[in-house]
């Protein structure tokens, strides 16, 4: 008789880091009609880092994954990852660890409605992790209600107050996060303007013109970029200049994350 695959569950992770993720493997969990047994992944990505691991519980769910990427020019470079879990059995929302150094590019994905991470994908070199990615499966109803269980204690259960609450909590998650990342942004905008003497006005200039470049191809915009660099060039360092507007860029980033959890926050409500 042939044995059916009945489940399948991520059991661990393990994350080899120090500045940025070296390395990373999965172990999992199988079951099927007549045996229960594990499967130990491959390691991607190189050699070397500190050992972190990761353990997760039977009906553990990732709501959230984030972290931080690109440092390296080259190739780019999986730099900071951390996860958020849901345990409906005990009804608690878990902070996995953060790992990695480097403070560069956010990155934040989150399932879209009714889904959970299922498994991962990604991509490596012989020393580190270049890349990651995740496929979506569905989430029962009875889930859904232990998460709703969770949040609104002897409530019943509507998905729109349960998305409502999960969006508030991720504010509130991200919002100090944001408002560190503005005083280190101004202190290190201090820095580069006392570097800059005579030319600290073009500082603010780059970077006003930086906020518009994200948002826009315009060959204008992109060209006063280029001149502001031109001009800073003989002030900052290359490194400086790439710091500075990378910096800007996350900010802008975590800002722009923040202000659509407002407007979902607001619709939410007016409904």
């Amino acid at each position: 008789m042939e044995t059916l695959k009945e489940d399948i569950r991520l059991k661990q992770i393990k994350i080899w880091h120090g500045n940025y993720i070296d390395a990373i493997q999965f172990f999992y969990k199988v079951t099927t009609n007549d045996k229960t047994y594990s499967i130990n992944g491959n390691k991607h990505g190189g050699s070397g880092g500190k050992e972190t691991s990761i353990n997760f519980e039977d009906g553990e769910y990732k709501l959230a994954i984030s972290g931080k990427y690109g440092h390296n020019e080259s190739h780019g470079n999986l730099d900071q990852l951390k996860f958020i879990n849901y345990i409906p059995s005990k009804k608690h929302i878990k902070f996995c660890t953060n790992c990695g150094k480097h403070d560069t590019t956010l990155f934040d994905m989150s399932p879209t409605t009714g889904t959970v991470y299922t498994c991962f994908f990604g991509k490596c070199t012989d020393y580190s992790i270049t890349s990651i990615g995740m496929y979506e499966g569905s989430i029962q109803n009875q889930q859904l209600q232990q998460l709703s269980d969770l949040l609104f204690p002897n409530k019943l259960y509507k998905f729109p107050d349960l998305k409502q609450e999960i969006t508030r909590l991720k504010y509130q998650e991200l919002a100090p996060q944001i408002r560190n990342e503005k005083i280190k942004f101004e202190k290190l905008t201090t820095n580069m303007k006392a570097k800059a003497g005579d030319s600290e006005d073009v500082v603010d200039l780059l970077l006003d013109i930086q906020k518009q470049a994200i948002k826009s191809n315009d060959q204008l915009i992109q060209g006063q970029l280029i001149a502001y660099q031109k001009i800073l060039k003989n002030k900052l360092t290359k490194d400086e200049l790439q710091m500075l507007l990378s910096k800007h860029t996350e900010l802008n980033q975590l800002e722009e994350h923040l202000a659509n959890l407002q407007i979902n926050e607001r619709l939410a409500n007016c409904k």
